[in-house]
Protein backbone atom coordinates (compact mmCIF):
# COMPACT_ATOMS: atom_id res chain seq x y z
CA UNK A 1 0.00 0.00 0.00
CA UNK A 2 2.48 2.27 1.12
CA UNK A 3 4.73 1.76 -2.24
CA UNK A 4 1.65 2.33 -4.57
CA UNK A 5 0.92 5.63 -2.14
CA UNK A 6 4.43 7.51 -2.77
CA UNK A 7 4.81 8.28 -6.28
CA UNK A 8 1.19 10.42 -6.02
CA UNK A 9 2.01 11.75 -3.02
CA UNK A 10 6.10 12.84 -3.93
CA UNK A 11 4.45 14.48 -7.43
CA UNK A 12 2.32 16.47 -5.01
CA UNK A 13 4.81 17.64 -2.84
CA UNK A 14 6.90 19.08 -6.05
CA UNK A 15 3.37 20.53 -7.30
CA UNK A 16 2.93 22.41 -4.01
CA UNK A 17 6.65 23.50 -3.88
CA UNK A 18 6.63 24.42 -7.19
CA UNK A 19 3.35 26.59 -6.64
CA UNK A 20 4.55 27.72 -3.30
CA UNK A 21 8.25 28.89 -5.58
CA UNK A 22 6.32 30.76 -7.85
CA UNK A 23 3.70 32.60 -5.99
CA UNK A 24 6.91 33.62 -3.90
CA UNK A 25 8.42 34.59 -6.39
CA UNK A 26 5.90 36.75 -7.98
CA UNK A 27 5.03 38.43 -4.33
CA UNK A 28 8.62 39.18 -4.24
CA UNK A 29 8.93 40.98 -7.63
CA UNK A 30 5.11 42.97 -7.00
CA UNK A 31 6.06 43.63 -3.48
CA UNK A 32 9.65 43.88 -3.07
CA UNK A 33 12.13 44.22 -5.89
CA UNK A 34 12.31 43.77 -9.69
CA UNK A 35 14.69 43.70 -12.82
CA UNK A 36 14.27 46.45 -15.06
CA UNK A 37 15.97 47.45 -18.57
CA UNK A 38 16.49 51.15 -19.51
CA UNK A 39 14.49 51.44 -23.09
CA UNK A 40 15.25 55.08 -23.50
CA UNK A 41 17.64 57.98 -23.12
CA UNK A 42 15.47 60.34 -20.36
CA UNK A 43 17.74 59.49 -17.94
CA UNK A 44 21.26 59.77 -19.79
CA UNK A 45 23.92 59.39 -19.01
CA UNK A 46 22.79 58.51 -15.35
CA UNK A 47 20.75 56.07 -16.59
CA UNK A 48 21.45 54.37 -19.95
CA UNK A 49 18.76 53.65 -22.78
CA UNK A 50 20.87 54.24 -26.48
CA UNK A 51 19.79 52.07 -29.30
CA UNK A 52 22.07 53.84 -31.63
CA UNK A 53 25.10 52.50 -29.18
CA UNK A 54 23.20 49.35 -28.03
CA UNK A 55 23.92 50.55 -24.82
CA UNK A 56 20.90 49.90 -21.97
CA UNK A 57 21.40 49.71 -17.95
CA UNK A 58 19.91 47.16 -16.19
CA UNK A 59 18.54 48.59 -12.61
CA UNK A 60 17.13 46.89 -9.20
CA UNK A 61 14.03 48.52 -8.56
CA UNK A 62 13.13 48.50 -4.83
CA UNK A 63 9.18 48.44 -4.06
CA UNK A 64 9.55 47.50 -0.54
CA UNK A 65 9.93 50.67 0.79
CA UNK A 66 7.44 52.97 -0.62
CA UNK A 67 5.17 51.06 1.39
CA UNK A 68 6.18 52.13 4.25
CA UNK A 69 7.23 55.58 3.77
CA UNK A 70 6.77 58.42 1.18
CA UNK A 71 9.09 59.56 -2.22
CA UNK A 72 11.97 61.91 -1.57
CA UNK A 73 12.98 64.94 -3.21
CA UNK A 74 15.47 64.15 -5.75
CA UNK A 75 15.26 60.46 -5.70
CA UNK A 76 15.01 58.07 -9.34
CA UNK A 77 11.47 56.96 -8.93
CA UNK A 78 9.65 54.48 -11.32
CA UNK A 79 5.55 55.20 -12.12
CA UNK A 80 3.40 55.05 -14.36
CA UNK A 81 2.75 57.58 -16.96
CA UNK A 82 0.02 59.85 -15.53
CA UNK A 83 -1.74 59.76 -18.80
CA UNK A 84 -1.09 56.45 -20.05
CA UNK A 85 -1.26 54.35 -17.29
CA UNK A 86 0.38 50.88 -19.35
CA UNK A 87 3.30 53.24 -19.79
CA UNK A 88 5.71 52.36 -17.21
CA UNK A 89 8.60 55.62 -16.71
CA UNK A 90 11.95 56.12 -14.65
CA UNK A 91 12.36 60.07 -13.16
CA UNK A 92 14.27 61.75 -11.35
CA UNK A 93 11.51 63.02 -8.58
CA UNK A 94 11.94 66.91 -8.25
CA UNK A 95 9.07 68.66 -6.90
CA UNK A 96 6.94 67.80 -3.48
CA UNK A 97 3.29 68.07 -2.52
CA UNK A 98 1.95 71.26 -1.36
CA UNK A 99 4.69 73.80 -3.11
CA UNK A 100 5.15 75.68 -5.85
CA UNK A 101 7.84 74.81 -8.35
CA UNK A 102 9.51 76.50 -10.72
CA UNK A 103 12.39 76.65 -13.57
CA UNK A 104 14.16 79.55 -14.25
CA UNK A 105 17.82 79.83 -16.05
CA UNK A 106 17.99 76.29 -16.02
CA UNK A 107 18.04 76.02 -12.56
CA UNK A 108 14.90 74.09 -10.04
CA UNK A 109 13.11 77.00 -7.32
CA UNK A 110 10.63 76.30 -5.27
CA UNK A 111 8.50 78.04 -2.71
CA UNK A 112 5.41 77.08 -0.50
CA UNK A 113 2.81 79.99 -2.14
CA UNK A 114 2.39 82.44 -4.08
CA UNK A 115 3.28 84.84 -0.72
CA UNK A 116 6.72 83.19 0.18
CA UNK A 117 9.42 84.39 -1.66
CA UNK A 118 11.30 81.96 -4.17
CA UNK A 119 14.63 79.56 -3.14
CA UNK A 120 16.86 77.80 -5.42
CA UNK A 121 16.91 74.08 -5.05
CA UNK A 122 20.61 72.43 -3.95
CA UNK A 123 20.81 68.73 -4.48
CA UNK A 124 22.25 66.41 -1.65
CA UNK A 125 26.31 65.96 -2.55
CA UNK A 126 25.34 62.56 -2.89
CA UNK A 127 22.76 63.39 -6.06
CA UNK A 128 24.72 66.26 -7.49
CA UNK A 129 27.78 63.82 -8.19
CA UNK A 130 25.59 62.24 -10.73
CA UNK A 131 24.36 65.34 -12.15
CA UNK A 132 27.87 66.84 -12.83
CA UNK A 133 28.31 66.31 -16.56
CA UNK A 134 32.11 66.30 -17.81
CA UNK A 135 32.98 68.48 -21.14
CA UNK A 136 34.78 66.32 -23.38
CA UNK A 137 35.60 65.99 -26.65
CA UNK A 138 38.72 64.12 -28.54
CA UNK A 139 41.10 63.13 -26.15
CA UNK A 140 44.00 64.60 -28.30
CA UNK A 141 42.91 68.04 -28.32
CA UNK A 142 44.12 69.86 -25.27
CA UNK A 143 41.19 71.82 -23.82
CA UNK A 144 43.15 74.39 -22.31
CA UNK A 145 45.19 77.04 -23.85
CA UNK A 146 48.37 79.82 -22.28
CA UNK A 147 46.64 83.55 -22.62
CA UNK A 148 48.87 85.34 -21.09
CA UNK A 149 52.82 85.05 -20.03
CA UNK A 150 53.41 81.19 -19.72
CA UNK A 151 56.42 80.88 -21.98
CA UNK A 152 57.59 78.07 -19.94
CA UNK A 153 54.24 76.50 -20.04
CA UNK A 154 53.30 73.28 -21.51
CA UNK A 155 50.03 71.98 -22.09
CA UNK A 156 48.44 68.23 -22.52
CA UNK A 157 44.94 67.02 -23.15
CA UNK A 158 44.15 66.98 -18.85
CA UNK A 159 46.88 68.38 -17.39
CA UNK A 160 49.53 71.89 -17.42
CA UNK A 161 52.95 72.25 -16.13
CA UNK A 162 53.54 75.75 -15.24
CA UNK A 163 56.50 77.71 -14.67
CA UNK A 164 56.55 81.06 -13.76
CA UNK A 165 53.87 83.92 -13.95
CA UNK A 166 50.98 83.22 -16.45
CA UNK A 167 47.39 82.17 -17.09
CA UNK A 168 45.53 79.30 -19.20
CA UNK A 169 42.06 79.35 -20.34
CA UNK A 170 39.97 76.53 -20.79
CA UNK A 171 39.10 76.50 -24.93
CA UNK A 172 38.86 80.00 -25.05
CA UNK A 173 37.95 79.85 -28.62
CA UNK A 174 34.47 78.21 -28.14
CA UNK A 175 32.86 80.56 -26.83
CA UNK A 176 30.67 80.66 -23.31
CA UNK A 177 30.15 76.90 -21.93
CA UNK A 178 26.53 75.60 -23.00
CA UNK A 179 24.32 72.77 -23.10
CA UNK A 180 25.98 70.15 -25.48
CA UNK A 181 24.06 67.22 -25.38
CA UNK A 182 26.83 64.53 -25.07
CA UNK A 183 28.08 66.49 -22.01
CA UNK A 184 28.86 63.84 -19.49
CA UNK A 185 28.61 60.30 -21.68
CA UNK A 186 31.47 58.09 -21.73
CA UNK A 187 34.27 58.79 -24.08
CA UNK A 188 34.06 55.63 -25.67
CA UNK A 189 30.20 55.92 -26.62
CA UNK A 190 30.76 59.60 -27.99
CA UNK A 191 31.08 58.89 -31.67
CA UNK A 192 27.78 56.49 -31.56
CA UNK A 193 25.66 59.10 -29.98
CA UNK A 194 23.37 60.78 -32.04
CA UNK A 195 21.98 64.57 -31.11
CA UNK A 196 18.43 64.65 -31.80
CA UNK A 197 17.53 67.84 -33.71
CA UNK A 198 15.83 70.01 -30.94
CA UNK A 199 18.98 69.35 -28.52
CA UNK A 200 20.93 71.81 -30.15
CA UNK A 201 23.59 73.92 -27.88
CA UNK A 202 21.51 76.96 -27.37
CA UNK A 203 21.72 77.77 -23.33
CA UNK A 204 25.02 79.43 -22.03
CA UNK A 205 25.53 77.39 -18.53
CA UNK A 206 26.55 79.38 -15.52
CA UNK A 207 26.84 76.36 -12.86
CA UNK A 208 30.35 75.12 -13.40
CA UNK A 209 33.10 73.05 -11.87
CA UNK A 210 36.80 72.62 -12.18
CA UNK A 211 38.70 70.34 -10.15
CA UNK A 212 42.08 68.17 -10.34
CA UNK A 213 45.44 67.70 -8.69
CA UNK A 214 48.32 70.10 -8.16
CA UNK A 215 52.00 70.16 -6.87
CA UNK A 216 52.80 74.00 -6.02
CA UNK A 217 56.52 74.84 -6.11
CA UNK A 218 58.24 76.58 -3.21
CA UNK A 219 58.26 79.57 -4.96
CA UNK A 220 55.03 80.25 -6.11
CA UNK A 221 52.68 83.21 -4.23
CA UNK A 222 49.39 82.18 -5.17
CA UNK A 223 47.07 80.06 -7.04
CA UNK A 224 43.52 81.73 -9.27
CA UNK A 225 40.86 79.91 -10.31
CA UNK A 226 38.43 83.13 -12.16
CA UNK A 227 34.75 81.85 -13.27
CA UNK A 228 33.02 84.68 -14.85
CA UNK A 229 29.07 84.69 -15.20
CA UNK A 230 27.83 86.85 -17.49
CA UNK A 231 29.29 90.44 -16.13
CA UNK A 232 30.30 88.85 -13.12
CA UNK A 233 33.56 87.60 -12.45
CA UNK A 234 34.36 84.98 -9.45
CA UNK A 235 38.60 85.32 -8.64
CA UNK A 236 39.49 82.52 -5.96
CA UNK A 237 43.11 82.80 -4.55
CA UNK A 238 44.44 80.06 -2.92
CA UNK A 239 47.66 80.71 -1.19
CA UNK A 240 50.68 78.95 -2.18
CA UNK A 241 54.08 78.09 -0.46
CA UNK A 242 55.53 81.46 -0.33
CA UNK A 243 52.21 83.39 0.52
CA UNK A 244 52.74 85.60 3.59
CA UNK A 245 51.72 83.47 7.22
CA UNK A 246 48.43 85.24 7.16
CA UNK A 247 47.10 84.98 3.79
CA UNK A 248 43.29 83.29 3.24
CA UNK A 249 41.77 81.60 0.17
CA UNK A 250 39.52 84.34 -1.35
CA UNK A 251 37.46 84.75 -3.89
CA UNK A 252 36.87 88.67 -5.04
CA UNK A 253 34.00 89.02 -6.68
CA UNK A 254 33.39 91.62 -9.22
CA UNK A 255 30.11 93.08 -11.03
CA UNK A 256 30.86 94.99 -14.01
CA UNK A 257 26.62 96.09 -14.33
CA UNK A 258 26.41 96.98 -10.88
CA UNK A 259 29.99 99.08 -10.63
CA UNK A 260 30.66 96.55 -7.70
CA UNK A 261 33.46 94.75 -6.10
CA UNK A 262 34.22 92.81 -2.31
CA UNK A 263 36.06 90.21 -1.24
CA UNK A 264 34.67 87.14 0.82
CA UNK A 265 37.28 85.35 3.02
CA UNK A 266 37.70 81.57 4.13
CA UNK A 267 40.45 79.57 6.00
CA UNK A 268 43.68 80.39 6.46
CA UNK A 269 45.28 77.81 4.51
CA UNK A 270 48.68 77.25 2.55
CA UNK A 271 49.67 74.78 -0.13
CA UNK A 272 52.32 72.86 0.86
CA UNK A 273 55.69 72.93 -1.58
CA UNK A 274 56.34 69.87 -3.04
CA UNK A 275 53.11 67.83 -1.99
CA UNK A 276 50.19 66.88 -4.55
CA UNK A 277 46.60 68.08 -3.30
CA UNK A 278 43.14 67.43 -4.94
CA UNK A 279 41.07 70.84 -5.28
CA UNK A 280 37.93 71.62 -6.64
CA UNK A 281 35.95 75.32 -7.90
CA UNK A 282 32.85 75.56 -8.54
CA UNK A 283 29.79 78.26 -9.32
CA UNK A 284 26.66 76.08 -8.51
CA UNK A 285 22.91 76.75 -7.86
CA UNK A 286 24.12 80.81 -6.47
CA UNK A 287 27.01 79.33 -4.19
CA UNK A 288 30.63 79.83 -4.90
CA UNK A 289 32.70 77.33 -3.35
CA UNK A 290 36.50 76.12 -2.75
CA UNK A 291 37.46 72.32 -2.17
CA UNK A 292 41.17 71.11 -0.67
CA UNK A 293 41.52 67.84 -0.29
CA UNK A 294 37.77 67.37 0.02
CA UNK A 295 37.78 69.98 2.93
CA UNK A 296 35.56 73.16 1.82
CA UNK A 297 37.68 75.77 2.44
CA UNK A 298 35.39 78.61 1.49
CA UNK A 299 31.86 78.91 0.43
CA UNK A 300 30.34 82.49 -0.38
CA UNK A 301 26.29 82.76 -1.69
CA UNK A 302 25.34 85.24 -4.14
CA UNK A 303 22.57 86.79 -5.61
CA UNK A 304 21.04 84.62 -8.85
CA UNK A 305 22.15 86.36 -12.45
CA UNK A 306 20.36 86.71 -15.46
CA UNK A 307 23.11 85.83 -17.94
CA UNK A 308 25.12 82.96 -17.50
CA UNK A 309 27.67 82.81 -20.30
CA UNK A 310 30.88 81.15 -18.55
CA UNK A 311 34.78 81.20 -18.93
CA UNK A 312 37.35 79.09 -16.89
CA UNK A 313 40.81 80.46 -16.38
CA UNK A 314 43.98 79.60 -14.32
CA UNK A 315 46.94 81.22 -13.09
CA UNK A 316 49.70 80.61 -11.34
CA UNK A 317 52.10 83.80 -9.49
CA UNK A 318 55.91 82.79 -8.89
CA UNK A 319 57.55 79.54 -9.42
CA UNK A 320 55.22 77.31 -11.05
CA UNK A 321 52.76 74.78 -10.16
CA UNK A 322 52.14 71.08 -12.05
CA UNK A 323 48.43 70.83 -12.66
CA UNK A 324 46.60 66.86 -13.40
CA UNK A 325 43.89 65.05 -13.75
CA UNK A 326 41.83 68.03 -14.60
CA UNK A 327 38.41 67.97 -15.11
CA UNK A 328 35.43 70.63 -15.91
CA UNK A 329 31.74 69.89 -15.99
CA UNK A 330 28.99 71.36 -16.05
CA UNK A 331 25.29 70.86 -14.21
CA UNK A 332 22.09 70.05 -15.85
CA UNK A 333 20.50 72.42 -17.34
CA UNK A 334 16.37 72.48 -17.21
CA UNK A 335 14.64 73.74 -20.41
CA UNK A 336 11.56 75.62 -20.49
CA UNK A 337 9.36 74.59 -22.78
CA UNK A 338 8.17 76.56 -26.33
CA UNK A 339 11.42 78.54 -25.32
CA UNK A 340 9.64 80.38 -22.52
CA UNK A 341 11.86 82.06 -19.61
CA UNK A 342 10.31 80.41 -16.66
CA UNK A 343 7.89 77.02 -16.10
CA UNK A 344 6.02 77.37 -12.94
CA UNK A 345 3.16 74.61 -11.10
CA UNK A 346 1.68 74.60 -8.52
CA UNK A 347 1.69 70.89 -6.78
CA UNK A 348 -1.31 69.57 -4.91
CA UNK A 349 -1.02 67.51 -1.77
CA UNK A 350 -0.26 64.19 -3.26
CA UNK A 351 1.15 64.67 -6.44
CA UNK A 352 4.29 65.22 -7.46
CA UNK A 353 6.68 66.62 -10.27
CA UNK A 354 9.43 64.20 -12.49
CA UNK A 355 11.76 65.53 -14.41
CA UNK A 356 14.50 63.32 -16.55
CA UNK A 357 18.27 64.00 -15.94
CA UNK A 358 18.92 63.87 -20.12
CA UNK A 359 16.52 67.44 -20.03
CA UNK A 360 16.94 67.85 -24.03
CA UNK A 361 15.58 64.89 -24.56
CA UNK A 362 13.20 63.96 -22.28
CA UNK A 363 9.19 63.63 -22.14
CA UNK A 364 8.82 64.68 -19.00
CA UNK A 365 6.25 66.43 -16.52
CA UNK A 366 7.37 69.79 -18.32
CA UNK A 367 6.00 68.19 -21.84
CA UNK A 368 3.07 65.89 -20.77
CA UNK A 369 0.01 67.54 -22.75
CA UNK A 370 -3.29 65.74 -21.79
CA UNK A 371 -6.14 65.88 -24.30
CA UNK A 372 -10.01 65.09 -24.27
CA UNK A 373 -12.43 64.06 -26.72
CA UNK A 374 -16.26 63.88 -26.47
CA UNK A 375 -19.10 62.58 -28.52
CA UNK A 376 -22.31 60.86 -28.61
CA UNK A 377 -22.45 57.08 -29.23
CA UNK A 378 -25.70 55.49 -29.24
CA UNK A 379 -27.60 58.39 -27.05
CA UNK A 380 -24.84 58.19 -24.45
CA UNK A 381 -22.11 60.78 -23.97
CA UNK A 382 -19.07 59.32 -24.08
CA UNK A 383 -15.50 61.14 -23.18
CA UNK A 384 -12.05 60.12 -23.62
CA UNK A 385 -9.19 61.97 -21.84
CA UNK A 386 -5.25 60.71 -22.51
CA UNK A 387 -1.84 61.06 -23.76
CA UNK A 388 -1.43 63.53 -26.25
CA UNK A 389 1.66 63.05 -28.69
CA UNK A 390 1.59 64.91 -31.82
CA UNK A 391 1.29 62.21 -34.97
CA UNK A 392 1.46 59.42 -32.45
CA UNK A 393 -1.70 60.26 -30.60
CA UNK A 394 -4.27 60.78 -32.08
CA UNK A 395 -4.20 59.79 -35.45
CA UNK A 396 -5.94 61.57 -38.51
CA UNK A 397 -5.96 64.48 -35.86
CA UNK A 398 -7.52 66.69 -38.61
CA UNK A 399 -9.72 63.92 -40.89
CA UNK A 400 -13.02 62.96 -40.61
CA UNK A 401 -12.55 60.08 -38.18
CA UNK A 402 -10.01 60.51 -35.20
CA UNK A 403 -8.85 57.50 -33.81
CA UNK A 404 -7.56 58.40 -29.94
CA UNK A 405 -6.10 55.89 -27.13
CA UNK A 406 -7.04 56.82 -23.60
CA UNK A 407 -5.38 57.22 -20.34
CA UNK A 408 -6.61 53.42 -19.49
CA UNK A 409 -4.85 51.86 -23.16
CA UNK A 410 -8.86 52.03 -24.84
CA UNK A 411 -8.50 53.19 -28.50
CA UNK A 412 -11.81 55.20 -29.58
CA UNK A 413 -12.57 56.34 -33.12
CA UNK A 414 -14.38 59.36 -32.56
CA UNK A 415 -16.55 60.40 -35.93
CA UNK A 416 -16.18 64.29 -36.57
CA UNK A 417 -19.59 64.52 -37.33
CA UNK A 418 -20.81 62.96 -33.84
CA UNK A 419 -18.89 65.09 -31.62
CA UNK A 420 -20.07 67.18 -29.02
CA UNK A 421 -17.91 69.61 -28.64
CA UNK A 422 -16.24 68.54 -25.71
CA UNK A 423 -12.97 68.52 -27.63
CA UNK A 424 -10.41 69.91 -25.59
CA UNK A 425 -7.09 72.00 -26.50
CA UNK A 426 -3.84 70.23 -25.21
CA UNK A 427 -2.72 71.61 -21.97
CA UNK A 428 0.28 70.59 -19.53
CA UNK A 429 -0.77 67.79 -17.06
CA UNK A 430 2.68 67.72 -15.07
CA UNK A 431 1.23 65.87 -11.71
CA UNK A 432 1.85 62.51 -11.55
CA UNK A 433 -0.46 61.05 -8.47
CA UNK A 434 1.16 59.01 -5.17
CA UNK A 435 -0.88 56.17 -5.96
CA UNK A 436 1.11 55.76 -9.34
CA UNK A 437 4.53 55.68 -7.98
CA UNK A 438 5.76 51.75 -7.65
CA UNK A 439 9.70 52.53 -6.15
CA UNK A 440 12.89 53.57 -6.66
CA UNK A 441 15.75 52.65 -8.87
CA UNK A 442 17.91 51.24 -6.26
CA UNK A 443 21.00 50.50 -8.29
CA UNK A 444 22.98 49.51 -11.40
CA UNK A 445 23.59 46.08 -11.16
CA UNK A 446 24.80 44.74 -14.86
CA UNK A 447 27.34 46.01 -17.81
CA UNK A 448 25.50 47.91 -20.77
CA UNK A 449 27.28 45.90 -22.91
CA UNK A 450 29.09 42.50 -22.65
CA UNK A 451 31.73 43.82 -25.68
CA UNK A 452 33.08 46.78 -23.53
CA UNK A 453 36.07 45.85 -21.83
CA UNK A 454 36.22 47.33 -17.91
CA UNK A 455 39.31 50.34 -18.81
CA UNK A 456 36.28 51.87 -21.55
CA UNK A 457 34.99 53.78 -18.26
CA UNK A 458 31.54 51.58 -18.83
CA UNK A 459 31.35 49.05 -16.42
CA UNK A 460 28.39 50.20 -14.37
CA UNK A 461 27.77 48.85 -11.16
CA UNK A 462 26.98 50.49 -8.41
CA UNK A 463 24.23 52.90 -6.29
CA UNK A 464 22.19 55.22 -8.03
CA UNK A 465 21.89 58.46 -6.35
Amino acid sequence: MSAQANPPRIWRENLEALTMAIVVALLFKYFVLEISKIPSGSMQPTLMGNPETGVYDRTVVDKLSFHFRDPERFEIVVFKHPLERSRIMVKRLVGMPGEDLKIENGDLWTRKDENDSWRILRRPKSVQREMWRTLRRDARVADWQVVRGGKEWRVSADGIVARGDGAARFRPDDGPIRDVYVDGYPVSLLSGIRTPPQAAPRDAVGDVRIEGELVALAGTTALTFELTEGQRSYEFTLPGPAAPAEAEVTVRIRDSAASSEHVEHGERVHLAAGVRASFAVENLDDRLALELDGRECLAAEIGSSARQETSLTLAVAGEGADFSALRVARDVYYLVPDGRKTWTVTIPPGHYVMLGDNAQDSADSRLWLAKTYGAREDGDEIEARGNYRPGENPVSENGPVVRFRDQWGEIHWFDRGAMTGAESLPGNEPLVPRELILGRAWAIFWPIRPSIRPSEGLWRVGWLH
